[in-house]
């Protein structure tokens, strides 16, 4: 049985991350940085789950590397993803590699979680390859719904301070620190 510990790093890493080859955001730079904290709460698949993880999520032009951490600081996970790879390490030394974030995750959790979309999500817009069902905005926040999932950005200008993503009875929050 995986660790829920497990469960955490690699949702978490995956829902800070997207295939790496994929389009950019217009508006954002190809080089940035986050740091911030995140939660998962709710049911999925038969599981419940309630976690909570700081981030340090950085990309450098195609690649893009997240560094999950306890609440008190220390590593719990890495993840890298490059054009065509994705590769989950643990603190403990175990490691996991797929040709995707999305697949790794599968993989590791046999969770189906946005992985795909949140890097849009967490730049503020919606993803550009599916149909937005739903746009409302109001100053610095913008809601919408995508996929079943529905979106929360607060803050939002010019990049998002909070998100709230909620599908069914599963919640993810995510609070960015800083941009860089």
């Amino acid at each position: 049985m995986i660790r829920w510990q497990l469960v955490l790093a690699a949702a978490a890493a995956a829902l800070l991350t997207a295939c790496a080859s994929g389009p950019q955001a217009p508006s954002m730079p190809g080089d940035f940085a986050a740091d911030g904290r995140l939660s998962a709460r709710g049911d999925v698949a038969d599981r419940v789950i309630n976690e909570s993880a700081n981030f340090r999520w950085r990309r450098t032009g195609e690649r893009i590397d997240v560094e999950l951490g306890s609440p008190l600081g220390d590593t719990q996970a890495r993840l890298a993803v490059v054009a065509g790879q994705a590769t989950l390490t643990l603190a403990d030394g175990r490691s996991a590699t797929a040709p995707d974030a999305d697949a790794l995750l599968t993989e590791l959790t046999g969770l189906a979680l946005p992985v795909s979309r949140l890097r849009w999500w967490l730049e503020g817009v919606p993803s550009p390859d599916t149909t937005v069902d739903e746009l409302e905005a109001d100053g610095a926040s913008r809601r919408f719904t995508q996929d079943g999932w529905e979106v929360a950005l607060f803050n939002a200008e010019p990049y998002p301070k909070r998100l709230t993503l909620k599908r069914d009875r599963f919640e993810v929050r995510i609070a960015v620190s800083s941009w860089q």
